[in-house]
């Protein structure tokens, strides 16, 4: 039986291609991942390793530290204790901070990377072996108007020896300018480590532009005398090491840096290759069960021969299933391949992307996504193929001296299993939404009744293939060629749904992904219309700090003073304070000068209390966050923010909660003191009556020209601000109804194939009584547009009604207010539907107009 199944795998071999095909799509994205995640970590590991090639030991913030505000420094007593340790050979102090934005010679406008660093460093004109950057033009900065460029810094910004370059800090009232003195490079002459931006300022100056005070260090490197290991000079200084700080090895740091980044590339890239590897699979399943329900189907006669001559139905079964390990082996294997070469891309590209000076460390293969590849490409294949092993091994002996093509069974059994799991899942989503809270008991049944309905719904698809697919056909059914094909998907309900289903799977993600994110941008479009008060938004970048970056009260003042501007409302914000006890920070807290002048603004409807004026240690919020916590009109909150202890406030008002003001809370501009910083982070202005915006917000863009991370706008700019993150996975979902739609097409494709195959004889008589080959062209191409059309309206349907229930849930926690179909979208996912089924069916189509008529007559 062995023998026999893999001589008969060989000759089938390009009628399964599409399902191996099908694995290897699914199997290299998920093993890219892991091999991306890997090949760039080993890049960092070499990265790191270059430029502390002459550290030893390197003390730094411990992980509990890192999480305070503000952080711990080392004080220039606690480094000269440590530099005292026996067996220190060098000493070099860390003065660094994040955010420090050089501007553009040429245009005035703050330099950008592509989401690296952009740092400030603190140095000394001494000779320092273990500095990371060298001079390689002019000298060390030495007086406090003094800065050194890295020299992708000075390219970016334009800018040379003797030049005035403007330059702000973080929490700086202003940016400042400095004359360019020197400019700096990496070991090995290197202009940048991975496209970050460099300002060196003297060290003196450093630490009192980012610590306030000099004499101050966030860490420091050592450098042991030539007889003495890292590991025995790291112990020794272990014991005078201050609290909040830990001494490491150089190769420990190393690694510790280079697994940092790579936890991060880890997520990232399993974000982004996680949900086409899941669709791929996915989708691949109905591919493959397809192909080999269809290939068992036409073995009938050849299977019932076994049988007739002693095969036992376990033979049988084992055949089958060997055939589909032997698939998902070459597919695993495979797909492993483009895994590779996916990661190996992604490493090159990452490597010079933005001006990067990531070395090369070639492709490194884990076991993981070896182990993965293996078995998730087997265990996908065999699990779709195992239903129709089973049906290979009901073939009676008999069947073998009869010609007879089995009926397919009665849809009436399938439509009870399909009945019986989708209506429970339906009551489990009617009875969630109803009761319309967050908890975690009401999302779980969410989730399990969508699964319920989106399994049961799938199992009814046959029911709906007549009159759905139907519909379809008499739309592009022209002529009797277009007719013959119409009935030709009709006649086989179930292979026709489990062809559409791989379409309607990806469709429907895709709707209801598409649904949310409209219905999200609607009501935040909706909301900010109706209730913001304000011409003008002053925004700062996400990217940054609240309080650290943002702009100035003296920015502020200018603003007001401006003839144009009736009011404006300030916002001073941290995202990281918390309910005492609660570990979540809330999505925003705000503190005000006068919540009543922001009720009016921004249309706040009161639900307790009042929503006045609030006072030292008083607070307002939404009633969603009150709900929540339990908290009524009258409560002391302890609540805890960036810095300082967890400080107690007076609830006096709950207002209502709305897309943009949900899990969020307002307290009075006395509490910035316990923020990050003092910098204001939003702003609102109303213009007087007939005021022309886009003027005044030129004139606040000029005020706000030395703060690089704002940017001003009109109320769309907020809208859109908001639907950033809508707007991108958006793209990404685009993206993966193209890998659905690639593998859809293929299963399309394979149908057909195998549809022409075992219709080789009808196709031969159609051509014997006058059928031209234009007509079989057309009569294959009405087939697979109806499979394709007919595939995409039920993943429509079907996303669409996730999709609202969806946002119905979302809108029961006020994160939306509106239902929205994106009826454009969807009229696109159509057409692209409608094309895929006109290319997936060119190769079948030329395949059955060019058989030739009278050995496809005579054949068996």
């Amino acid at each position: 039986m062995l023998r026999a199944s893999l001589r008969g795998l060989l000759s089938r071999k390009l009628r399964l291609t599409f399902a191996v095909v099908a694995i290897v799509l699914g199997v290299s994205f998920l093993s890219g991942a892991f091999v991306l995640t890997d090949s760039l970590g080993a890049r960092f590991e070499r990265l790191y390793s270059s430029i502390n090639q002459n550290v030893d030991v390197q003390v730094t913030l411990t992980d509990d530290a890192e999480n305070d505000h503000p952080q711990p420094r080392l004080t220039q007593q606690d480094l000269d204790r440590l530099a005292a340790v026996e067996g220190v050979d060098g000493v070099s102090g860390d003065v660094s901070a994040l955010g420090v934005v050089p501007f553009d010679l040429r245009d005035g406008e703050p330099v950008r990377t592509s989401g690296t660093p952009q740092l400030g460093v603190g140095v000394s004109g001494q000779d320092d072996p273990l500095r990371l950057i060298e001079i390689a033009e002019g000298r060390w900065p030495s007086a406090g108007s003094e800065v050194a460029l890295s020299r992708y810094t000075a390219e970016q910004a334009h800018a040379g020896l003797g030049d005035r370059i403007k330059v702000y800090l973080p929490g700086a009232p202003a940016a400042t300018e400095s004359t360019v003195v020197g400019i700096a490079v990496y070991s090995g002459d290197r202009p940048s480590l991975a496209g970050e931006t460099l300002v060196a300022f003297p060290l003196a100056d450093a630490q009192r532009l980012f610590y306030g005070q000099t004499g101050q260090y966030s860490g420091a490197s050592f450098r042991a005398a030539p007889e003495l290991s890292q590991q025995e000079l790291r112990d020794r200084m272990a014991a005078v090491v201050p609290a909040g700080f830990e001494a490491k090895t150089g190769v420990q740091a190393n690694a510790d840096g280079a697994s940092e980044v790579q936890e991060g590339l880890s997520q990232l890239a399993t974000y982004f290759f996680g949900p086409f590897a899941i669709v791929a699979l996915l989708v691949g399943i109905f591919l493959i069960f397809n192909t080999f329900n269809i290939l068992v189907a036409q073995r009938t006669r050849e299977l019932a021969l076994f049988r007739a001559m002693g095969a036992s139905w376990g033979q049988v079964t084992g055949s089958v299933l060997v055939e589909a390990v032997l698939i998902g082996l070459v597919g695993a294997t495979l797909g492993l391949l483009g895994g590779i070469g996916l990661g190996y891309a992604g490493s090159a590209a990452v490597g010079s992307f933005g001006g990067s000076q990531l070395p090369d460390a070639g492709v490194r293969v884990g076991v993981v996504p070896v182990v993965l590849a293996y078995t998730v490409g087997v265990l996908v294949t065999v699990a779709a193929a195992f239903l129709p092993a089973m049906r290979a091994s009901s073939v009676p002996p008999l069947a073998a001296m009869r010609d007879v093509a089995a009926p397919d069974k009665p849809l009436r059994t399938l439509s009870l299993v399909a009945a019986s799991i989708a209506l429970p899942g339906a009551a489990m989503l009617a009875v969630s939404l109803a009761v319309g809270t967050s908890s975690g008991y009401v999302i779980a049944g969410i989730w399990i009744g969508m699964a319920l309905v989106f399994a049961g719904l799938g199992l009814l698809s046959p029911l709906l293939t007549r009159p759905v697919a139907g519909l379809v056909g008499r739309a592009v059914a022209w002529g009797v060629s277009g007719r013959l094909g119409v009935a030709n998907v009709l006649r086989n309900p179930r292979r026709t749904s489990v062809t559409a289903a791989a379409l309607m799977i990806g469709v429907a993600l895709v709707s209801a992904a598409s649904v949310v994110g409209h219905s999200f941008t609607t009501s935040i479009d909706r909301t900010v219309t109706a209730t913001l008060g304000a011409e003008v938004v002053i925004q700062t970048d996400l990217s940054g700090v609240p309080g650290e970056t943002g702009y100035s009260e003296e920015a502020l003042r200018q603003v007001r003073e401006l003839p144009e501007v009736e009011r404006m409302v300030p916002f001073w914000v941290s995202r990281q304070t918390r309910a005492e006890g609660s570990t979540p920070p809330f999505g925003g807290t705000f503190a005000v000068e006068d919540l009543t002048v922001v009720r009016d603004m921004f249309a706040m409807e009161t639900v307790a209390g009042t929503l006045r004026a609030l006072g030292p240690g008083e607070l307002a919020t939404d009633e969603n966050t009150a709900k929540t916590h339990g908290w009524q009109v009258g409560d002391t909150v302890r609540l805890k923010a960036d810095k300082g202890d967890a400080q107690p406030y007076l609830l006096v008002g709950i207002y209502e909660a709305t897309p943009i003001l949900t899990d969020t809370m307002f307290v009075s501009k006395s509490a910035i003191q316990y923020f990050a910083g003092p910098l204001v982070y939003q702003g609102y202005a109303s213009l007087d009556e007939g005021a022309d915006a886009d003027a005044a917000i030129a004139r606040i863009e000029q005020i706000m020209n030395d703060f690089p991370l704002v940017r001003v706008g009109d109320r769309a700019s907020l809208v859109d601000e908001l639907s950033t993150l809508v707007d991108t996975a958006l793209a990404i979902i685009s993206v993966l109804l193209g890998v659905a739609i690639l593998i859809a097409l293929l299963g399309i494709i394979n149908t057909l194939l195998l549809s022409i195959y075992e219709r080789t004889r009808e196709l031969g008589m159609l051509r014997a009584v006058g059928m031209s080959r234009r007509g079989v062209t057309w009569m294959i191409v009405t087939e697979s547009v109806v499979l394709s059309v007919f595939g995409c309206l039920l993943g429509i349907a079907l996303g669409v009604g996730l999709g609202v229930v969806l946002t119905l849930a979302l809108g029961n926690i006020d994160l939306l207010n509106t239902v929205a179909i994106p009826w454009t979208n969807l009229l696109v996912f159509v057409a692209v539907a409608a094309v895929a089924g006109v290319l997936a069916a060119v190769w079948p189509a030329w395949r059955a107009a060019r058989l030739d008529v009278l050995r496809a007559i005579a054949y068996e």
